[in-house]
């Protein structure tokens, strides 16, 4: 399972000013420059096997600050796009000089950015092949680094978040960590815009909270004997084991605690959520897990054993049916957990909290774009006590990031 991490350099000059920059080599902000140092400790402690940079200085100096040993490889394919004519531009510029032909290039993917740049389909192209080649060179358990351009980065994010007439996911933040994994041989986002080497709660959350919007935080229960034992838990109702209730500490001295809390009724969830709470907790029937029916407790080979057909079935093809015969579907489980999220009295001025489940966040978070995806499977399993924000905008809700969990580092 090669995994590829993903960073956007740290913030640049035309960042600080509200510039386009695109392919100019512009070089880091005093406040870029700063965080560098945060970032390079949190991954300095990561065994990358290659570390991997765009040749634009800003990339090179972000790689430069957590290579350590590394030598930096320059690879040209993770550039930025290309502009055209917009590059040097602020926004407010950009939408006097063609906002009709900026939208345009936007939703069809098919117009030259600034009309002699990059369509986005080419920047998706070529960025697309560039991970897979370096997939293949990694084999079946390398990890690099890749530090690259926010604007690039849009377009490998497409691949898992597409939107429909809209984004449905922010804009990657500066220092911020996308990770990708290989399973099942395909690429499945396993997190994304991780600024947890920034704090608990990112500029992003802060911002809505104080604009009004409600952000809920997504949090997946701590780990169980059965996650050690590759059981399907579903709605069994299994507690936490001892490493689970340390990440759950972990999870509350980094995150903190919080007054509105929602819980799975499910033990593993409840005992979770009982960590994180400073006010008690509300069990919500709807936030359980898939209900796995005849499969609720077995292993994989157990389940292929006696289903094999079925398994193959779904997860091959793409048909959802129930799982175990009489448990949910995965469209099921979408519709039930989506509208009991969407039903929640959220909080003012701090992230609602709600403890749930692996299976039923990516279904949530999946159902947010507007992939046929029959189960998910653009997206990995969140990871055991780590976090995912989303902010309940008018126009409906945005991902602002994916399954960030800093706290859990330390205990690999």
């Amino acid at each position: 399972m090669p995994t590829i991490t993903f960073l956007r350099h740290a913030e640049s000059q035309s960042n600080a000013d509200g510039i386009w920059s695109g392919r100019s080599d512009v070089p880091l902000s005093r406040h870029g420059e700063e965080t560098l140092e945060g970032l390079g400790q949190r991954l300095r402690a990561q065994d990358f096997d290659v570390v991997i940079s765009s040749p634009l200085q800003r990339a090179r100096l972000t790689a430069a600050s957590f290579a350590g040993d590394n030598e930096v490889e320059i690879w040209d394919d993770f550039i930025e796009l290309d502009l055209g004519r917009w590059d040097g531009m602020t926004v407010e510029e950009v939408m006097q000089d063609g906002g009709a032909e900026l939208k345009e290039a936007v939703t069809t993917r098919i117009l030259p950015m600034g009309g002699t740049g990059e369509t986005l389909n080419q920047v998706g192209q070529r960025a697309i092949s560039a991970m897979d080649r370096l997939a293949d060179q990694l084999g079946e358990d390398g990890h690099a680094a890749v530090v690259t351009h926010g604007g690039l980065l849009q377009t490998i994010l497409h691949r898992h978040l597409a939107g429909g007439k809209r984004r449905i996911h922010a804009f990657t933040e500066n220092t911020a960590i996308s990770r990708i994994n290989w399973s099942f041989g395909r690429p499945r986002l396993a997190t994304f815009n991780d600024l947890g080497h920034l704090g608990p709660r990112s500029s992003l959350v802060e911002e809505h909270l104080s604009g009004s919007d409600p952000v809920v935080a997504l949090i997946r229960h701590g780990r169980t004997q059965a996650n050690v034992e590759g059981r399907w838990q579903g709605q069994g109702d299994w507690g936490l084991d001892d490493l689970g209730r340390r990440q759950a500490q972990a999870l509350v001295d980094w995150y903190g605690r919080t007054s509105t809390v929602y819980s799975s009724p499910l033990g593993r969830a409840r005992q979770t959520a009982d960590y994180v709470a400073s006010n008690g907790v509300i069990e919500v029937d709807d936030l359980r897990e898939l209900a796995m029916g005849e499969w609720e407790g077995l292993t994989s080979p157990e389940i292929a054993e006696r289903w094999g057909d079925r398994m193959e079935t779904i997860y091959r093809h793409g048909v959802d049916l129930k799982r175990g015969e009489t448990g949910e579907s995965w469209g099921e489980l979408t519709a039930r957990f989506r509208s009991a999220v969407h039903a929640l009295e959220t909080a003012p001025g701090e992230p609602t909290v709600v403890v749930a489940h692996g299976g039923a966040i990516r279904s949530y978070v999946s159902s947010l774009t507007a992939l046929d995806d029959s189960h998910a499977e653009s997206l990995f399993t969140p990871a055991n006590t780590s976090v995912t924000h989303v902010a309940m905008t008018s126009d409906g809700p945005l991902l602002l990031d994916y399954a960030v969990a800093p706290h859990l580092e330390s205990m690999l």
